[in-house]
């Protein structure tokens, strides 16, 4: 557009010249040695004009001869950069297909065709290929280079943080996510980089502020979950200490943001308790209870303020009320009438409990109540044997899988912040069973299948039996649940303590 406009001023200017001319009458003499020339001044200007687009025409024929080689180079030079172009494609293709060894046979040749500085892809490739052979050192120094990049700033942080992570400098990885974080608000693995580094050091306050900072950039995937997790981890840090205040108000803020949380009420519950608030404990473990139930909600419950057997059945039975019907209600009542003596009632409820959820923690309860007959050891047995290969009793399951027998903030596999649910255990692939982080498996496993499976030998798969409580052959399958000599659950008076 500029160049039409600058033409059209050149046009513009020739042209009023020689109308302006034209209207001048005088003649124009011109002296050259000892002769004088005369003509009129239209002819004159025109003369002028002539010999400047002859001069303008030879210069552009001499520039064309001075850079036609500059040009073949040029042409030459757009055929390799396009084939390098094509070439550095085909590279990074070939390494995210895991062809490494095209992609090492590429990326030795195209550095003579495109030069990296101009093309940041370049080094991509390299780092990359020199991650996937383990060539760390080559790769933190194509990631160095790639700093000095704008266009490659962010993506050399990512590469840093990472491979101070490979090598445990969390300091250093807490830098990188950091100088991410100024240079781009919105990328979500340094937000999460800097709260691995601040649970990491178990600086919950500065991670709850680094959090509350972060919501602004709407960048922050599950903000209400991570926060309610820090919240809780706070609430325990502070309830070790016997910090009450902050501890109750940590667990609730927690309760408010997540209400079906059994570990934030637990907290609050243990830190009224510290407050000697008994009654504002017992509504909040009763409030859980009707939400979600926790073994350890009810050994709290039940021997809060109980100064005599008769009041820790009562307040067992209670809980049983506010869930009707509920495993762990049921688990509850009975394991108190045990403890009191009260062996016959204990054996119906858990008896009931085995009929609605045959899994192993009931069927060793039967095996321990009937350890108070000593001539029912045959019943110990059979109990005992039914737990063998029972339905695994709940426990700590994390998101990714990793499984703990205590709550806890962060993965013990990623380390990262994830939400640990009480749960049982299923047979998805997708999790992930950890033997070294718990018990559950030395207590679960047979180990002569152990010895099978270190033997390479096929271990057969168990024979559980899964009972549809929507049929209605409920007898038949109750009966699967009883010794030969067992009269079963007293039905007209199972509820009945």
């Amino acid at each position: 557009m500029l160049r039409i406009t600058y033409y059209f001023c050149i046009i513009f200017i020739v042209i009023s010249s020689l109308i302006t001319a034209s209207y001048y009458s005088k003649d124009i003499s011109i002296i050259l040695g000892n002769q004088v020339y005369q003509t009129s001044s239209i002819v004159a200007l025109s003369f002028v004009y002539v010999l400047l687009f002859a001069l303008t025409f030879i210069l552009a024929i001499l520039r064309f001869f001075f850079d036609c080689p500059h040009a073949i180079v040029r042409v030459f030079n757009k055929h390799n950069y396009n084939k390098g172009y094509n070439d550095l494609s085909t590279g990074l293709i070939a390494l995210a297909a895991k062809n490494k060894v095209l992609a090492r046979k590429i990326a030795s040749n195209i550095s003579s065709k495109i030069n990296p500085t101009t093309e940041p892809l370049v080094l991509l490739l390299e780092s990359q290929l020199a991650i996937a052979d383990h060539q760390h050192l080559v790769a933190l120094e194509k990631f160095e280079m790639m700093l000095k990049i704008p266009a490659t700033k962010e993506f050399a942080l990512y590469g840093l943080y990472n491979e101070s992570c490979r090598i445990g400098d969390l300091k250093s990885a807490k830098y990188y996510a950091e100088e991410a974080i100024k240079k781009s608000t919105n990328l979500e693995w340094c937000i999460d980089a800097v709260l691995q580094h601040y649970v990491h050091e178990k600086d919950w306050s500065n991670a709850i502020n680094f959090l509350n900072q972060q919501k602004k950039s709407n960048c922050i995937k599950d903000y209400n979950r991570k926060k309610s997790i820090l919240l809780i981890a706070r609430s325990l840090e502070n309830l070790s200490i016997d910090n009450a205040t902050s501890a109750y108000n940590d667990a609730m803020e927690a309760l408010k943001i997540c209400n079906d949380s059994i570990v934030a009420a637990i907290s609050a519950a243990k830190a009224l308790i510290i407050q000697n608030k008994i009654n504002k404990a017992e509504k909040v473990l009763e409030q859980i209870w009707k939400i979600n139930t926790h073994p350890e909600i009810a050994n709290i419950y039940i021997t809060l303020s109980s100064k005599n057997s008769s009041d820790k059945i009562k307040r067992a039975l209670k809980l049983e009320s506010i869930n009707k019907n509920n495993v762990e209600s049921l688990i509850a009542v009975a394991k108190t009438l045990l403890k009191e003596g009260n062996i016959n009632q204990a054996r119906k409820k858990a008896m009931y409990a085995a009929e609605k959820y045959p899994r192993k923690g009931i069927f060793l309860l039967l095996a321990e109540i009937e350890k108070s007959f000593p001539e029912n050891i045959n019943s110990v047995i059979y109990w005992t044997e039914k737990a063998i290969n029972a339905i695994p009793d709940p426990i700590w399951i994390a998101e990714d899988g990793s499984l703990s027998e205590e709550w806890i903030p962060v993965s013990p596999v990623s380390g990262k912040i994830c939400i640990f649910s009480w749960n049982i255990i299923t047979k998805n692939n997708e999790y992930i069973y950890h033997k070294h982080q718990t018990s559950f498996f030395r207590q679960n496993i047979p180990e002569n299948n152990l010895n099978l499976s270190k033997q390479n030998k096929k271990i057969p798969k168990e024979s559980k039996v899964f009972i549809n409580y929507h049929s209605n052959n409920r007898h038949q399958e109750n009966n699967l649940l009883r010794q030969p000599d067992d009269p079963g659950v007293d039905k007209k008076h199972s509820n009945i303590v």
